[in-house]
C-alpha cells in the first residue's frame, strides 16, 4: 500500500495513468509526448508506477508497451469501504491482476517496420490520400477528413466498402491512430474493430514507418489478414513513394 500511495502522490505519475486510461498500450515516447520532461524522466516515473503494480508492461519487438492496472487503486478503496470484505477483495484483486496479466501477455499484436526513402510529409500523404492508397492498398481508396473523431472508409473502385473506422489520434506528419473494421468478407466482418497506429520517424534521407495493429480478440480472421497483408501493403507503399510506380506482384 505504501508504494501505491507514493506512486500516486506525484501529479506527473497521475497524468501518465490518465493517459493510459484514455488509451492503453503506449510506449515511453508516446506517454512523454507533450510533457515538460525528458524521455529518461518519464521512464523513471513509469518504473515507480510499475513497481507499485499500477501498470503492466509488455515487450513488442524493440518497444515496451505500458498498460493500466487499476487493481491496487480498487484495493485501496476496498480497504475502507468494508473492512469485513478486505480478505475477499484482496483475493479477487489478485485473481483479476493475474487474469489481466495473462490477457496482456496473450493478446496478439502485429508490428511491421520498413524504411522508405522519402520525407515525412510525402509518406503521410501516401497513407491518407485515396489516390495513393488505391495504388497499393489492394485497390482501395481511403477517405476521411483526418480529424479526431472523424469516420474513415476504404472503398473499391466500384464503391464497395472494404473497411471502415474512426480517427483516434492525429499528429501530422508523425503519427496516426485509427480503429479499423474489415468488412470485405463475412468472416472478417464478424470481428470487431481493432486499432492501427502509423508512426513516421525521419532518419536522414529516409523515414522509418512502423505500423502496429493491436486490440484483437485473439487470433481472429482479421488478425490473420493483417499478418499476411501488411507486408504487401507496406512494400507497395514503399515502391509507390520511392518510384511513383505501383508494385506488381504475381504468383
Amino acid at each position: 500500500m505504501d508504494e501505491v500511495f507514493r506512486a500516486l502522490a506525484d501529479p506527473t505519475r497521475r497524468l501518465l495513468l490518465d493517459r493510459l486510461f484514455v488509451r492503453d498500450g503506449q510506449t515511453v515516447g508516446e506517454l512523454a509526448s507533450g510533457l515538460e520532461m525528458t524521455r529518461f524522466g518519464a521512464m523513471k516515473h513509469l518504473r515507480i508506477l510499475e513497481a507499485a503494480g499500477l501498470i503492466a508492461t509488455k515487450k513488442v519487438g524493440r518497444e515496451k508497451l505500458h498498460y493500466l492496472n487499476p487493481v491496487p487503486i480498487q484495493l485501496l478503496a476496498d480497504r475502507w469501504v468494508s473492512k469485513y470484505a478486505a480478505r475477499w477483495a484482496s483475493g479477487l484483486g489478485a485473481l483479476k491482476r493475474d487474469l489481466e496479466a495473462e490477457m496482456i501477455a496473450t493478446r496478439p499484436t502485429h508490428v511491421y517496420e520498413i524504411f522508405i526513402r522519402t520525407t515525412p510529409e510525402r509518406l503521410w500523404r501516401a497513407i491518407t490520400d485515396g489516390n495513393d492508397t488505391a495504388r497499393y492498398y489492394y485497390g482501395t481508396a481511403v477517405d476521411s477528413t483526418w480529424e479526431v473523431g472523424a469516420p474513415l472508409t476504404y472503398k473499391y473502385p466500384d464503391g464497395t466498402l472494404a473497411a471502415e473506422g474512426t480517427v483516434l489520434e492525429v499528429d501530422r506528419p508523425n503519427r496516426l491512430v485509427t480503429t479499423f473494421h474489415a468488412v470485405w468478407d463475412a468472416e472478417v466482418s464478424a470481428d470487431r474493430a481493432h486499432r492501427m497506429t502509423w508512426e513516421i520517424v525521419p532518419m536522414g534521407d529516409a523515414c522509418r514507418l512502423s505500423v502496429t495493429s493491436d486490440d484483437f480478440d485473439g487470433e481472429t480472421a482479421t488478425y490473420r489478414s493483417v499478418v499476411g497483408g501488411m507486408p504487401v501493403i507496406a512494400s507497395g507503399l514503399k515502391t509507390l513513394v520511392e518510384t511513383d510506380e505501383a508494385l506488381a506482384i504475381s504468383g
